[in-house]
């Protein structure tokens, strides 16, 4: 038991992500310039694979999951994913609004320059067959098409996909995920851009955290409809999935506490057991609330200029869609977000190693707050669709009479 517990502990990704910054910080300006940019090479051609890899993610993840919905159920499935969305885009908005008024208000560490360039050996050259946005298109037609006249043969072509990319995310990617980390880092520390980046943003950091504390609890207030007893009663019934996801980083792993304690909250078992698993790598809410304020900490501490509204609102859009894809991929939510970083925000290889690894240190956070809040959002979506059906059949009923 001991033996199993260390070798599950040893095996953690968060701990290996940790190590490899400290490793970093701390052995970067002892490390002869050549065996940086071993590192920083090995960095770069892992970014231009997963680059490569991102399109039939993003295609297979989409095209799967909107196919595994029931001809009978799609309108209900589909009416739910447009609340998601809504609710995605309304975080990410209000994450960005307290994110700007946060930024703009203090002075985020800015990171130092000493002029000093490390290059990799070579990169990577791979064709780019399709772009993600229309891999995100295509994958969306595909399965809706699928869903309502299922064919056997597409069937299998995007599970043999989606099998492909996820085996090479689970059992590859994640584990050279330091690597990926360690290169960029590497060069990012000798050449002066990461001194003093903990302290300098020590209390930005603690206030995006205090502020997804405050959005849950607002969500809990809402769900409880304004009564003490009410919040207490729900909390007391979420807390075990609240626990498991913090401790496992896995809102897979809090699933089973999510079901139970979405029947106990709604008193409906159909309704908690559709929900919650279709939720649960879709509405993610301590990713749209963490992830936007960490980017444009990130462009401050870059020297970069914090983006307009249109572009951050593109940039939340595509963030949303392409969340649709990163279920049960490790680090899925930083990962399939690269490319919408890069477009609309401007980030080169430094920032998204960076946002990265910053990630991988607040991912049980996220995580907590990712099933805390789809724990909420199955009571709150149950009294939306209540006061939706009272309006629909009284509207129905007037009219007969």
């Amino acid at each position: 038991m001991r033996s199993t517990k260390l070798k599950k502990f040893f095996s953690n990704s968060l701990l290996h992500i940790v190590l490899a910054m400290i490793l970093c910080v701390y052995c970067a300006q002892s490390l002869p310039v050549n065996v940086i940019r071993f590192f920083l090479t090995i960095s770069v051609c892992l970014k231009e694979i997963l680059i490569f890899i991102l399109p039939f993610l993003l295609f297979s993840f989409i095209a799967v999951a909107l196919s595994a919905i029931p001809r009978e159920g799609l309108f209900f499935v589909l009416g739910l994913l447009i609340v998601v969305f809504i609710s995605n885009f309304m975080n990410i908005m209000i994450s960005g609004t307290v994110g700007f008024l946060v930024l703009s208000g203090s002075h985020a560490g800015q990171i130092t320059d000493n002029g000093i360039n490390i290059l990799p050996f070579f990169s990577l050259q791979l064709p780019k067959i399709i772009s993600t946005t229309y891999a995100l298109v295509i994958g969306i037609f595909t399965g809706l098409i699928n869903s309502l006249w299922p064919n056997k043969y597409i069937s299998k072509t995007i599970k043999a996909i989606h099998d492909a990319v996820l085996a090479f995310m689970k059992h590859i990617f994640v584990l050279l995920l330091p690597f990926f980390i360690s290169g960029f880092l590497l060069k990012l520390v000798l050449e002066g851009k990461i001194a003093g980046f903990a302290a300098k943003n020590a209390a930005v950091c603690a206030k995006i955290l205090c502020f997804l504390v405050l959005y849950l609890f607002l969500w809990l207030v809402v769900a409880a409809s304004f009564k003490r007893s009410r919040a207490i009663e729900i909390l007391k019934n979420i807390f075990p999935a609240m626990v498991t996801a913090f401790s496992s980083m896995s809102s897979a792993a809090a699933l089973p506490m999510s079901l139970n304690a979405a029947e106990k909250n709604t008193g409906d078992k159909i309704l908690a057991d559709t929900v919650m698993p279709l939720t649960l790598n879709f509405h993610m809410v301590g990713d749209t609330i963490i992830v936007p304020t960490l980017a444009l900490l990130v462009l401050l501490t870059f020297n970069h200029p914090l983006p307009d509204i249109n572009n951050f609102a593109l940039f939340g859009i595509f963030f949303i869609l392409n969340k649709f894809a990163g279920g049960g991929v490790p680090s899925g939510t930083i990962m399939v977000t690269i490319p919408v970083l890069k477009k609309y925000l401007g980030f080169d290889d430094s920032m998204v190693a960076f946002i990265v690894a910053l990630y991988g240190v607040v991912d049980p956070i996220a995580t907590f707050g990712n099933v805390t809040a789809n724990n909420l959002f199955v009571i709150i979506f149950q009294k939306i669709r209540k006061v939706v059906r009272r309006a629909f059949f009284q509207k129905k009923e007037t009219q007969k009479l």
